[in-house]
């Protein structure tokens, strides 16, 4: 399920089936960094797209969390934080970080749920069929780093 408002109301419905959310974090810059930002973004929104297209009915969609690159450490850090909270409030057991943006390696274990790193692959130049393709493989490695997560719960 997505952030829309027809999935909201799938999701209303059928809440006790739907533990898991992902969030795609998304950098944002307009200096330097302009262009990467922008791709670490498309190729995130891409891959939980699929994931959720996948996963519907037990996965949720959010909304990305979106941060300046530039952003204070630890405000972003209670921002985010928040979110978490808020989430296992309302019973999303699983909670997933999706970003292709390396800083939040550095940062995994105060993050303290999982986050899901896919290195970022240039798409605007790619056939759109091959674009899909690379989507789909990177997604089926996400897969399992899910699978075994609510394997162990």
């Amino acid at each position: 399920m997505k952030w829309s408002s027809g999935d909201i109301t799938v999701y209303q419905q059928s809440k006790e089936f739907v533990d898991t959310a992902i969030i795609p974090l998304l950098p944002l810059s307009f200096g330097a960094s302009i262009r990467t930002s922008a791709s670490m973004a498309d190729y995130a929104t891409l891959i939980g797209e699929e994931t959720e297209r996948q996963l519907h009915g037990r996965l949720f969609l959010f909304p990305p969390f979106t941060y300046l690159m530039e952003e204070d450490s630890e405000t972003l850090m209670l921002r985010l934080h928040s979110w978490v909270k808020e989430l296992k409030d309302e019973g999303l057991r699983h909670v997933y970080f999706l970003t292709s943006d390396p800083e939040w390696k550095k940062r995994e274990q105060e993050l303290g749920e999982t986050l899901l790193w896919m290195p970022v692959i240039p798409m605007e130049t790619m056939d759109a069929d091959y674009r899909e393709e690379i989507v789909k493989e990177q997604v089926k490695q996400l897969f399992q780093v899910i699978l075994h997560k609510w394997q162990e719960s």
